[in-house]
């Protein structure tokens, strides 16, 4: 555990020294009405939407907004776009509430970018879908209260139930979809207090296997993230007790690690502003969760003004944003540092670490490195969750290049990382072991 600590802050140290104490400002917003999703195609062109069927698009960065005519009045819960042009929108229409007179969802398309979006009412009342995702124009997913699990393959013009192999968990409630590829992904939900689940496809969701219960965490499953084909993290955790849980696969999903990060609430919503650094909405807590190092140590953060928000995107590594309640939108804007002394900046460059060859291997690799003055130097090996494997090399070492074999016929399959240490400085790369 102590090796893990000190990974995770050493890494947090350095990153944070290399991106800077940035972090988030409320920019000004069109609306007051509860912000539940958004979506941006680049750091200047997005759309938000939430309540009263509210749905707006920037296309400068969100110095000014235009409110999109969505017919409807109802709450927007999740968008989804293909393109640039065409997006599919999730409402819940509450009977009784204004002109309403229909109960369960109702599904919004757009082909021009929200200039006109057309409005379908789901066939059945009662019915709360909450997560849409499309492969294409026509093959797509949806899933929602209580249990839903529907896919189209004409548009969405007609809906019908996803083939799932049976499991304790199978008809539990979706939430979100998420996929590596046209073939592989996964969709996440689960009962409050019951259990969480994750199901996987590695066909495009021609059929779908739920988690084994035995990875199965207490509540429910929001939002998933690839890092690569097999490494993949998962996020939720229970609001009443335990708080902000996240989740690990290291084998593509078949099997899974669970933890709890020791922060009140459920993290909804994760999206990473480089490969290692990784930001999740906690509204309970009115906080940020964030990660530096691949998600194996988190930090939180208060949101502006706290602010209870829902959804979360990084458009690159400038620019993000996050929407939630009365209407706050709230934007990532990266600054260079400015407490970088000159002597540690030219430590730093007194050295460099190359990228194992090959990667991924098996079960043999190659790392490199370079170093423009003799130092003391020390080569490390780490485990998805921080941990020590094994020190490659403790030596003084004169300038120029080095290389070191790291043998891993011993270990299993999964990412690793190796850390190289000149003088308590480090750079940290990943690498993938394939067997």
């Amino acid at each position: 555990m102590l090796k893990k600590i000190t990974l995770g802050l050493l890494l947090l140290f350095l990153t944070n020294i290399s991106s800077g104490q940035n972090f988030w400002e409320r920019i000004q917003s069109p609306t007051d009405n509860f912000l539940r999703t958004l979506h941006f195609s680049d750091s200047l062109t997005g759309w938000v939407g939430g309540d009263s069927g509210s749905i707006f698009f920037t296309s400068d960065g969100g110095l000014n907004w235009i409110q999109q005519q969505t017919n409807t009045n109802s709450k927007i819960m999740r968008l989804f776009f293909l393109d640039d042009y065409r997006a599919w929108a999730l409402a819940w229409a509450d009977a009784g509430s204004g002109d309403n007179s229909f109960y369960g969802t109702e599904i919004l398309k757009t082909t021009d970018g929200g200039e006109n979006w057309s409005i379908e009412q789901y066939r059945d009342e009662n019915i709360f879908l909450r997560g849409i995702y499309f492969l294409d124009t026509l093959k797509g997913f949806a899933g929602g209260v209580p249990g839903q699990f529907l896919k189209t393959t004409d548009g969405g013009l007609n809906w019908e139930p996803a083939n799932i192999d049976s499991g304790i968990f199978s008809h539990f409630p979706v939430i979100d979809f998420k996929f590596f590829n046209q073939l592989y992904g996964f969709a996440c939900g689960g009962r409050f207090d019951i259990a969480g689940v994750i199901w996987r496809t590695t066909n495009g969701g021609e059929s779908w296997a739920p988690l084994d219960a035995q990875y199965s965490p207490a509540d429910e499953v929001w939002d998933i993230h690839f890092f690569d084909s097999l490494h993949v993290m998962a996020i939720g955790g229970d609001p009443d007790l335990f708080g902000v849980g996240i989740m690990h696969s290291t084998d593509a999903g078949i099997s899974w690690s669970y933890e709890e990060i020791g922060v009140f609430g459920q993290a909804l919503a994760l999206s990473f502003r480089t490969e290692n650094e990784g930001w999740a909405v906690v509204p309970q807590s009115e906080t940020f969760v964030a990660t530096f190092d691949y998600g194996v140590n988190w930090l939180s953060y208060p949101t502006p003004d706290s602010s209870k928000l829902y959804d979360i995107q990084f458009t690159d590594s400038l620019i993000g944003y996050a929407v939630g309640e009365e209407g706050v939108i709230a934007k990532y804007r990266y600054q260079p540092p400015d407490f970088v002394s000159e002597e540690f900046s030219t430590i730093v460059k007194d050295f460099i670490l190359y990228q194992n060859f090959p990667n991924p291997f098996n079960p043999a690799t190659t790392i490199s490195f370079n170093l423009s003055e003799p130092g003391q130097v020390s080569l490390n090996i780490y485990n998805v969750l921080g941990t020590r494997i094994t020190t490659l090399l403790e030596d003084y070492k004169s300038n120029g290049n080095h290389s070191v074999v790291w043998n891993a016929e011993n270990e299993p399959s999964g990412v690793y990382y190796f850390q190289l240490n000149v003088y308590g400085k480090l750079e940290t790369r990943k690498m993938m072991l394939l067997k």
